[in-house]
């Protein structure tokens, strides 16, 4: 814990900013998981062409396979937990003030607010690769698709 005490100004700065921070990291994680629906949905649509139309060559299978990998990268990016994290409670900090000082009750804000935009920072770290091999294999699926049908 430091020592020294922060300046009312900066305390809000620094917690203006981290607001914002932890902000953008739940509108990414919304967003990863919105791709990732979109990919289960395409993947879908081009598993059903694919068995529907399958191709005078055997590349129909080796489609599959890659929409099946991108289905299951795409449900494992859903399944992880995202950027949920909005900050400390207001209950937790209403309890602390009847404990705390105000500058004791600033640093923890700001030790909370640091520790959630950590958290959420390695939850999208995890998440986003996920999302971009999801939709890797389902453009190789129908790369391969279309080159079997030439």
């Amino acid at each position: 814990m430091p020592t020294k005490a922060i300046k009312p100004g900066l305390a809000d700065s620094l917690r203006s900013l981290a607001e914002c921070q932890l902000q953008m990291q739940t509108a990414r994680s919304a967003a990863l998981d919105g791709g990732a629906l979109g990919v289960m949905a395409v993947d879908a649509a081009v598993t059903a062409i694919v068995i529907g139309t399958r191709g005078t060559h055997e590349l129909w299978i080796v489609a599959l396979v890659l929409l099946g990998l991108s289905l299951g990268l795409a449900v494992r990016t859903l399944r992880l937990p995202g950027a949920e994290e909005t900050g400390p409670s207001v209950a937790a900090l209403r309890d602390a003030r009847e404990t705390q000082g105000d500058n004791e009750l600033e640093e923890s804000l700001l030790e909370d607010l640091a520790e959630d935009l950590h958290t959420n920072d390695q939850a999208l770290i995890r998440k986003g690769p996920l999302f971009d091999r999801a939709l890797t294999f389902l453009m190789l699926a129908i790369v391969v698709e279309l080159a079997g049908r030439l």
